[in-house]
């Protein structure tokens, strides 16, 4: 039983609160232009709350929902324009058949061709001053037709006319328009759009945007405020604050530091966002909860009668967890007459650990999925290797956390453990006893040997000092007591995360392999973790992001954990051809254009770099996917050109 880690409408954590609160202030609003923010760290439930949102939304025929993921466009040239242009384009596909929504949506479009010519011609389609095109014109020109005559035989003839009249464009007339012109006549037009559609509101739904570049995170906002933030329209975006933030300073470095009580990052994001929600982290009874639920719909599965039932009484607990009461084992029991000792058993489990990971995930939903399944996995090995018995969930679910937050501690008390004649700690005891009683007492009383069970056992310096960790002595506090425990079961079973001490600063090599499957400035920030890897542990690595990516299921935009793949491959020469085997594997017809973008840097090895070329060749030759053959087309264009790819 493994639990799903990917967004759901499904409220396991009472966020319907929140989208709820969402929502009227859409329905409220109307007539007004609206930005909402839904913030929260990685894993939050940020996707989850905009899933609730859209199914609430959709209900409503009068207004228009659009879903837009700015990671998925992440790899295009103006992510700006990229934006305007899917909004636009879905809303003529959602009202196609209404009024001139069609005609008022290609004059739109052209508007933004007259923008994509501007910055990619330098402003006008040639000076006005000498009648003559500039340098930049010049050789974007000579690109297109490059690519034209490279690829003209495998082209329609529709396609050869589109390519003949971009590069044609360039050398017509200067046009005496202005960008501040462009984009107020935009906005008018934008305005016509909606009211010739008949709806009473748009509602633009915008996630993963901190996963996205600096640069792209910016355009996607400024798009919303200069073009598309007009009456009747309301944008509800999924992000980090900090990562906006931070790909503020980064795409605007010579800003101070702050302007009053406020820092300009923080003053730039809420000029853009005007009502933000924050995603609180969960405490001890809203975790033990959401373990109680997550558990049990593994169990008997979401759509059960019983388990719906318990989804009720949930919500009913969270919306007042200060008073702790919490969902009962009788509700629990109520699930399912049928499976008493299963439900029994997962209460129980749940009850345990839920204090254990509310402190050591600091209350994230991605975080506690992902304990629960490595926790699930590691019983099921103990299981198969026959001393299932032996291991007692809540002292396994304990040690994993050292494992995972404190991993060069977790290493110490393993390697003794495995060296001890009955895998026993004294040490331990002494050490949990400090952190109950007053530290500087307790540590008086264990050396006179009178602080724990085994008080015979000597004073230990090298434990003392774990002490002075902020961490481990909250660590320490947590129930059961790990002093009498046997704990070479539960190191054997976790025996092949032994490497990990390489990595201890990431959180072990689960926390580097996470942080690999986050945003662009997450897998940049460990660059040098990735070059300092052995050859074992890269591959490693290697293998479980390449799992990550294939059981995301989805290529139209890079999955989460592709570019971990591609540092790893960069740092380590030989997994190069091995990326370039699994991305060839992948069905052409599922890939997205970001495909053929961003190997120049990747790839150093010549024998990979004629792999790349074979593949791209491939991808430009096939017919079934025709947006990836002209992004490919042009790709190869480019390397001929020295540009890279």
């Amino acid at each position: 039983m493994l639990i799903p880690d990917h967004e759901t409408a499904v409220d396991f954590l009472n966020y319907q609160a929140i989208s709820k609160t969402v929502v009227e202030l859409i329905k409220d609003n109307r007539q007004l232009a609206l930005t909402i923010g839904i913030h929260g760290d990685w894993g939050a439930g940020k996707s989850s709350v905009l899933k609730m949102v859209e199914a609430e939304i959709c209900e409503d025929k009068q207004v228009a929902c659009l879903w837009f993921n700015g990671w998925a466009f992440q790899g295009f040239d103006d992510a700006k324009t990229v934006l305007i242009e899917a909004t636009i384009n879905e809303l003529c596909r959602q009202r196609s058949n209404v009024g001139k929504v069609k005609e008022l949506s290609r004059r739109l479009i052209k508007r933004i061709d007259w923008l994509k010519l501007a910055k990619r011609g330098g402003g006008l389609a040639f000076t006005l001053a000498t009648g003559l095109p500039t340098p930049d014109q010049i050789g974007t020109i000579l690109g297109s037709l490059e690519t034209l005559a490279a690829n003209a035989r495998g082209m329609s003839a529709e396609e050869i006319q589109s390519k003949v009249t971009e590069a044609a464009s360039f050398l017509k007339p200067g046009e005496d328009r202005s960008v501040p012109e462009e984009i107020h006549e935009f906005r008018e037009e934008f305005s016509k759009l909606l009211e010739e559609a008949k709806i009473e509101q748009l509602v633009v739904l915008i996630d993963d945007l901190d996963r996205c570049l600096p640069a792209t995170a910016i355009d996607t906002l400024e798009a919303i405020r200069l073009f598309l933030f007009v009456p009747k329209t309301a944008f509800v975006i999924g992000a980090d604050e900090a990562m906006i933030e931070y790909a503020v300073r980064q795409h605007f470095p010579n800003l101070p530091l702050a302007s009053g009580p406020m820092p300009y990052a923080r003053n730039y994001l809420e000029k853009l966002v005007q009502i933000p929600f924050r995603i609180p982290a969960m405490g001890i009874q809203e975790t033990r909860t959401y373990v109680t639920l997550l558990l049990i719909e593994g169990l008997v599965g979401e759509k059960h009668d019983g388990f719906r039932t318990l989804l009720g009484k949930a919500r009913k607990v969270l919306n007042q967890p200060w008073l702790g009461s919490g969902l009962s084992q009788s509700d629990v029991r109520a699930v399912d007459a049928a499976r008493q000792r299963d439900l029994d058993a997962t209460y129980l489990l749940a009850q345990q650990i839920g204090p254990i990971l509310a402190e050591g995930t600091k209350g994230n939903p991605r975080q506690i999925k992902r304990f629960l399944n490595a926790l699930l996995v590691r019983r099921a090995i103990a299981k198969a290797r026959g001393f299932g018995e032996s291991i007692n969930q809540p002292v396994l679910a304990k040690l994993m956390l050292a494992e995972r937050f404190q991993p060069d501690f977790y290493e110490h008390i393993a390697g003794r453990a495995m060296v001890a004649e009955d895998g026993t700690l004294p040490e331990l005891g002494g050490l949990e006893a400090a952190v109950r009683e007053d530290a500087k007492g307790a540590r008086g009383a264990r050396k006179k040997g009178k602080d724990s069970d085994k008080s015979d056992a000597p004073p230990d310096p090298d434990m003392d000092k774990w002490l002075e960790r902020e961490w481990l002595p909250r660590w320490l506090r947590i129930e059961p007591s790990l002093a009498s425990m046997d704990l070479r079961p539960y190191v054997f079973v976790a025996r092949d995360k032994r490497m990990l001490s390489a990595t201890a600063e990431l959180g072990g090599l689960e926390g580097l392999i996470d942080k690999l499957c986050g945003s662009e400035m997450a897998v940049r920030s460990v660059e040098p973790e990735v070059r300092a890897l052995g050859s074992g542990v890269a591959e490693h690595v290697f293998m479980a992001l390449k799992e990550r990516v294939i059981s995301h299921g989805s290529f139209s935009a890079p999955p989460p954990g592709f570019d971990g793949l591609a540092i790893v491959a960069k740092h380590h020469p030989r997994f190069q051809m091995d990326l370039l085997s699994f991305v060839g594997s992948i069905d052409v017809n599922a890939l997205g254009m970001w495909v053929v973008k961003g190997w120049n840097e990747t790839l150093t090895e010549a024998p990979a770099k004629e792999q790349l070329h074979t593949l791209m060749n491939q991808w430009a030759a096939q017919d079934g996917n025709a947006l990836l053959k002209r992004a490919a087309a042009s790709a190869m264009g480019s390397m001929r050109r020295g540009g890279g790819s």
